[in-house]
C-alpha cells in the first residue's frame, strides 16, 4: 500500500498523520523541530521515533513536510536531506510551517495567514503561494505574541518587582523560581526559549488577572501593529493558528480589533483542516 505522509512540525511539537486510500492510518507527536535551534541529532530522533510507528507493509510515497524555520531555503534542503534518510523511496516537498496554515485555512482565498504558538509568523498569501512575508527575526528580536514572548514579558515583570506579589509568589512555586535561577536559565543554560515559552500555560492561567490580562493583551496589539505595516491588505481576513492564538482568541480578537485587522479562523492546529486540504487534492 502506498501512502502519504504529512508532517506538521512546529518548535514545541511535531504532528505526524499517515493516510492512504483517503483514510488516516497512523497520527502521532513527536518532539518539536526547528532547524535554526535544533541539532541534526535531535531532528532525527524525531524521526526514528516515528519510523516503528508505521505499519508493516505500508511504503510511504509521498511527503509534505510543514515546518518552523523552513521558510529559508537552506533549512528547507537540510529537512529534505535528513527526511530522505528514513524515506528513500517517497517523493518530499518541504515547505514553511506557514504553509500549512495558508493550505489549511485560505480555502484557495487571499488572507493574511499567520501563527501563534512557540514562536510567532505572518504572511499575505495569494491563493496558491506566500506572496509576502513579514520579516521572521525570531525569539530574541520579535516573535510578538508568541509563547515565548508572552514568557519573557513575564520574566521581565516578576524580575523588575512589576508582578504583584500574590502572582510572584505563585510563579516562584509552580516553577521553582527565583530571580537568580531565572537569569542562570536564560542565559547559561540551552534553548532558552523553550523555558521562556513554559511560562506561557501561567499567563493563560491568571489571565483573569488585570495585570496578566493587560500584559497578554499588549502582546497581542504589538503583533498586529508590527506585522500588519508589511501587509497593504491588511483589511484581508486573518487566520491563525498555534496553541497561542487558540487559548488567548478573545484577546487575540480584541486586540486585532483595535489595530483594525479583521479576524477570520483560529484553530490550535492545522493538520486536521490540512488533511481535508490533501484529500481534495487530485
Amino acid at each position: 500500500m502506498i501512502s502519504h505522509l504529512l508532517i506538521d512540525a512546529g518548535s514545541t511539537k511535531t504532528a505526524f498523520s499517515l493516510l492512504a486510500g483517503g483514510k488516516v492510518l497512523v497520527q502521532a507527536e513527536g518532539r518539536g523541530i526547528n532547524p535554526n535551534y535544533c541539532s541534526e541529532a535531535d531532528i532525527l530522533q524525531v524521526f526514528a521515533d516515528f519510523v516503528p510507528r508505521c505499519p508493516a507493509g505500508v511504503v510511504v510515497g509521498e511527503i509534505d513536510y510543514y515546518g518552523s524555520g523552513c521558510a529559508a531555503p537552506r533549512n528547507a534542503a537540510f529537512m529534505q536531506e535528513l527526511i530522505a534518510r528514513f524515506f528513500p523511496q517517497a517523493h518530499i516537498r518541504v515547505f514553511s510551517d506557514l504553509m500549512a496554515v495558508c493550505h489549511a485555512l485560505s480555502r484557495g482565498r487571499r488572507a493574511v495567514v499567520a501563527i501563534l504558538g512557540t514562536g510567532a509568523a505572518a504572511c499575505l498569501f495569494n491563493g496558491t503561494g506566500i506572496e509576502r512575508m513579514a520579516p521572521s527575526l525570531g525569539y530574541m528580536l520579535g516573535d510578538e505574541g508568541s509563547g515565548t514572548h508572552l514568557g519573557k514579558q513575564l520574566l521581565i515583570a516578576y524580575l523588575r518587582g512589576a508582578l504583584p506579589q500574590q502572582l510572584a509568589r505563585e510563579l516562584e512555586q509552580e516553577y521553582q523560581l527565583s530571580a537568580v535561577t531565572a537569569i542562570h536559565r536564560i542565559y547559561r543554560e540551552p534553548e532558552p526559549n523553550r523555558f521562556m515559552s513554559s511560562l506561557a500555560p501561567f499567563v493563560r492561567e491568571h489571565g483573569d488577572q488585570p495585570f496578566i490580562r493587560e500584559l497578554a493583551l499588549n502582546a497581542f496589539r504589538d503583533f498586529f501593529a508590527k506585522n500588519k505595516c508589511h501587509f497593504e491588505e491588511a483589511d484581508l481576513p486573518w487566520h491563525l493558528a498555534g496553541s497561542v492564538a487558540y487559548h488567548f482568541r478573545d484577546l487575540v480578537r480584541e486586540a486585532a480589533a483595535q489595530q483594525h485587522c479583521p479576524v477570520g479562523d483560529i484553530v490550535a492546529a492545522p493538520m486536521e483542516k490540512l488533511i481535508e486540504y490533501h484529500k481534495t487534492l487530485p
